[in-house]
């Protein structure tokens, strides 16, 4: 199993340890609930050592990812950001993926899950290109904070003023002892921002946040408050909403597809798949009843099956059952009443608009 360099921080803070994606991480502290509310009212910081990130350079690497990508890298410009997705030539996800744009390279963050697939795919997929793909998630590691006083902490901690950096933008700032690259980004729900530096300056830039973002109420937070906080926000994630027999279509993610360019792996599937009625459709609910989902549990209308959970959880903020789940498309409007099957019985539920939870915008 493989571990951060900050494995030995969590377990002496009292780090619950589990295996996620073949690495031991933190899935809590504390508690989930008190961890999920700390993130929504003040902030959290996380570890994402976990993740891959993958550097391309070269002077194909724009034409490269074009090809590989759903969303149109040609829209950015210096420091800027994408989300969209690797999918194969059947349209199914491969990895949702955030590319960012810099000067001389493209970096692709992908989920630590897929990080070796996803590195060979692109290997596999560079005939033809005069590109350079180096696997830097041991070199080049990450951590994120997040919540309302995220700005706030960042500010102190580098001496400069971040609340102008747009959302899916980045920079390159000195935080600390670090040359880092920070992007406002996140997987929560709430402003924040995601910090990438070298792996000898990530320790001390961890206790360095913690120094001067303690006293604001900034706090470690493991995976258990990070599931729940997206959730809420009905982010994807992938081997649940997600994966290779999956299309973002019917995630209804269609407009992180940009059908507009040239070609890209899984196109012509795509586009079929967006012209189609395809029987599914990815919702969120919330429980009426007092129950909690979990994942593979069944979604029933009038008593007949019409779809599976694919995240459940308890929410924190709504202090309810919430989840999201893919359901026969004709059943998926919102308000529609339906249930979900928990030990045998059936529990009320109502499908709600995405997301469930929205922050509010200072």
């Amino acid at each position: 199993m493989k571990r951060t360099l900050l494995n030995s921080w969590h377990k002496e803070h009292k780090g619950r340890m589990v295996e996620f994606a073949d690495w031991e991480m933190p899935l809590v502290y504390t508690s989930i609930s008190e961890e999920h509310n700390i993130v929504r009212q003040k902030a959290g910081l996380f570890d994402l050592s976990h993740m891959g990130r993958i550097r391309v350079k070269g002077p194909d690497r724009m034409r490269y990812l074009q090809r590989l990508f759903t969303n149109d890298l040609s829209e950015l410009v210096d420091g800027g950001i994408h989300y969209g997705f690797f999918c194969n030539p059947q349209g199914g996800v491969m990895d949702d993926v955030t590319i960012y744009k810099a000067e001389d390279y493209l970096m692709a963050v992908v989920n630590a899950c897929n990080q070796a697939k996803i590195l060979n795919w692109m290997k596999t997929n560079s005939s033809g290109f005069n590109v350079d793909i180096e696997d830097t998630s041991i070199s080049i590691l990450m951590l994120a904070i997040q919540g309302p006083l995220s700005v706030e902490i960042m500010n102190e901690l580098a001496d400069a003023d971040f609340s102008a950096l747009k959302k899916y933008r980045f920079t390159v700032r000195q935080i600390y002892r670090a040359k880092a690259v920070v992007s406002r980004t996140g997987y929560t729900g709430e402003d924040g921002f995601e910090i990438y530096c070298g792996s000898m300056y990530l320790p001390a830039l961890w206790d360095r946040f913690l120094d001067v973002g303690y006293d604001r109420g900034l706090r470690p937070i493991g995976l258990g408050a990070r599931d729940t906080l997206r959730t809420e926000a009905c982010m994807p994630l992938y081997g649940n909403e997600l994966d290779e027999h999956t299309t973002p279509v019917e995630a209804g993610l269609e407009k992180f597809i940009k059908f507009s360019k040239p070609d890209f792996i899984g196109k012509q599937a795509l586009t079929l798949a967006s012209q189609a009625e395809f029987s599914r459709k990815l919702i969120c609910f919330e429980m009426l009843d007092k129950a909690v989902p979990r994942h593979g549990q069944t979604v029933t209308f009038e008593g007949e099956p019409i779809g599976r959970v694919t995240t459940g959880t308890f929410s924190p903020t709504f202090k309810k059952g919430v989840g999201m789940a893919y359901v026969d498309q004709v059943k998926s409007t919102p308000d529609t009443p339906v249930e979900i099957e928990i030990h045998d019985k059936l529990f009320k539920a109502v499908i709600r608009p995405r997301p469930l939870y929205k922050r509010r915008k200072s």
